[in-house]
């Protein structure tokens, strides 16, 4: 079978996908319907279909609202150019066409909880399920798992998770751990599986002491106990840059 015409669809619909969640990014975490109409987020005006090109419109309007002259929100850019690097990294380092879009799927997938997260510290439910059916199917299409060891993995990871949460809230008293965190952990066991889902883990909090100092840093003291951090953030940019690493493994036999 040519994978070149799956691989090229897949590129051409990148950007638009990339569009499609930032949408989703703008609506779901505070409880928006994803049915109704783009506005500008600072005038309020209807956006044009010409408005909404990924990619072309914000540079044709120079990165700004045509009827008030706002600027449009750097993290809609970054995230429909997020999605079209998944496309370009799927569609040049996978072998069928199955595996192809799930995976680009689920990296989508993380692309938009990583700003849900970042942005509003909210986890949304339609993208965490969405993220445990992919992963799922990830491991169906895995030879070396399949979809049980998936299912598996994926209960593991979120019983771990639920059992810190209430660990936490019970040494602590307060929370420090959202349902959400808990249900992106199932998606992201299911995914990656369960010899490299501690890694994710452990990346992910890495990651996030390293940006708590670095944020202490510049404001000229340590970090604190009661910094909020968007642990969701880190979990899918760790899980990412493992993916990441996978597929340029594949691509690139014995050069990592």
């Amino acid at each position: 079978m040519l994978l070149w015409p799956w691989q090229l669809l897949l590129i051409l619909v990148a950007p638009a996908m990339g569009s499609f969640l930032g949408m989703l990014v703008e609506r779901l975490p505070r409880g928006r319907s994803v049915l109704e109409r783009s506005t500008c987020a600072d005038c309020g005006a209807p956006l044009r279909p010409a408005d909404l090109v990924p990619l072309l419109s914000v540079l044709a309007l120079r990165g700004r609202c045509r009827a008030c002259g706002a600027a449009i929100p750097g993290h809609l850019v970054r995230i429909e150019i997020a999605a079209l690097a998944v496309g370009l990294l799927v569609a040049f380092t996978t072998e069928s066409v199955a595996d192809m879009f799930v995976l680009a799927g689920y990296l989508w997938c993380l692309v938009a909880l990583f700003y849900s997260d970042l942005l509003y510290f909210r986890l949304p439910d339609a993208l965490t399920a969405a993220l445990l059916v992919l992963g799922l199917a990830l491991a169906a299409l895995d030879p070396g798992r399949g979809w049980l060891e998936g299912l598996l993995t994926a209960a593991g990871a979120g019983a771990a998770f639920l059992a810190l949460r209430i660990g936490y809230r019970t040494l602590r008293g307060r929370e420090g751990l959202g349902l959400g965190d808990v249900k992106l952990a199932a998606g992201i066991g299911a995914g990656l599986g369960w010899a490299l889902f501690p890694v994710a883990t452990l990346l992910a909090a890495l990651l996030g002491l390293s940006a708590a100092s670095f944020e202490a840093a510049r404001e000229g003291g340590l970090p604190r106990a009661a910094t909020r951090l968007p642990l969701g953030t880190y979990l899918c940019a760790a899980t990412a840059l493992i993916w990441f690493w996978k597929q340029l493994d594949l691509a690139l036999p014995g050069q990592f």
